[in-house]
């Protein structure tokens, strides 16, 4: 008797040891800074449903791409997808987590009220983010060359290297307008004067995805995001994100 109650206890102390092991594994994941805010409460609201802690790394794609390159421990890098195509990175699965759109943020004290405006000397500075490295600032470098604005607004464009870094510029005043992604529009609304829509048929179409990478070295933890991503829950904090 004495046996069978040891064998019970046994088994159900494993049991209870395996219980927490997927909430012991993590998640690495890289994302343009764009998407810095979506990327935080996606993995905020998966991180309390599963218990599995997610690290992040941030930046424009000309930084991420390389530490993911480099580094082994990646499971997930999310951008834009023309982009993330063209950086020779191996994949085993994608996620399509929805269409990008680019607009431009007023800062308050501004008068700009649409963007033909941005010929007005009144504009004296306008900030876009890197366009070699980031997705909305090549957005933004189309825009002004198919509106026929590029040479017009030339030697006022301010380049600097991530969209967050635009949306500081904005925010502070240093600028009286910033090119940036919808997303991170939303999140500074307040902060700002006014959001201008930008003619979607006047640059790129922007597609945002998640990759997961074939070097994933956290095989459960990865299906669990990907099962995650596919819930109503998440599609909820996509959408209310602007995508």
């Amino acid at each position: 008797m004495l046996k069978v109650r040891t064998l019970f206890f046994c088994g159900l102390l494993l049991a209870v040891l395996h219980a927490p092991l997927l909430a012991q594994e993590s998640l690495h994941l890289a994302a343009g800074a764009g998407y810095k805010r979506l990327v935080q409460e996606i993995c905020t609201a998966f991180t309390a449903q599963s218990g599995i802690k997610v690290q992040l790394v941030f930046g424009n794609m000309g930084q991420i791409v390389p530490q993911v390159r480099e580094g082994g421990d990646f499971d997930f890098i999310l951008g834009d997808k023309s982009h993330l195509e063209a950086a020779n990175l191996a994949f085993a699965g994608e996620h399509v987590l929805g269409k990008g759109r680019l607009v431009a943020a007023v800062a308050k004290g501004s008068s700009l009220m649409g963007l033909n405006g941005l010929t007005d000397p009144a504009v004296s500075r306008i900030a876009i983010a890197d366009a070699k490295k980031a997705i909305y600032g090549r957005a933004a470098a189309e825009y002004f060359a198919n509106s026929g604005l590029e040479e017009k607004i030339q030697d006022k464009v301010l380049v600097v290297g991530t969209v967050p870094q635009v949306s500081a510029y904005v925010i502070s005043g240093e600028v009286d307008v910033g090119f940036i992604n919808q997303t991170e529009a939303l999140a500074i609304e307040g902060k700002i004067a006014r959001l201008l829509p930008v003619d979607e048929q006047l640059y790129s179409p922007v597609l945002i995805v998640a990759y997961r990478l074939q070097q994933s070295p956290h095989g459960k933890a990865a299906e669990a995001f990907i099962s995650f991503l596919e819930s109503g829950e998440a599609r909820a904090i996509i959408q209310g994100h602007g995508l």
